[in-house]
């Protein structure tokens, strides 16, 4: 677990593993964790409109309420998953 004070070294750590496992993977999945109201959505959204360190922003699909989000240039597609009630 890494413990970042700032969003700038939030991005920096994380753009070092993705980096590093994109080494040995093709792909990966970087799930945010947190408490409501503690910026994880605001995040989401920065990190796809801007991108992050090596990344740029059409690399780049945020699930957020399960509605994924894309980057492709002049359109922002949002495609919505529903997934299946728990059994």
């Amino acid at each position: 677990m890494i413990f970042c004070q700032t969003q700038m070294e939030l991005l920096s750590n994380l753009n070092e593993i993705c980096v590093r496992e994109l080494k040995e993977k093709s792909r990966i999945i970087v799930s945010i964790s947190g408490l409501c109201g503690s910026g994880k959505s605001t995040l989401g959204k920065c990190i796809r409109k801007q991108g992050f360190g090596n990344f740029k922003p059409y690399q780049i699909a945020v699930i957020d309420d399960n509605v994924m989000s894309l980057n492709l240039f002049i359109i922002r597609p949002k495609i919505r998953y529903n997934a299946p009630p728990p059994r």
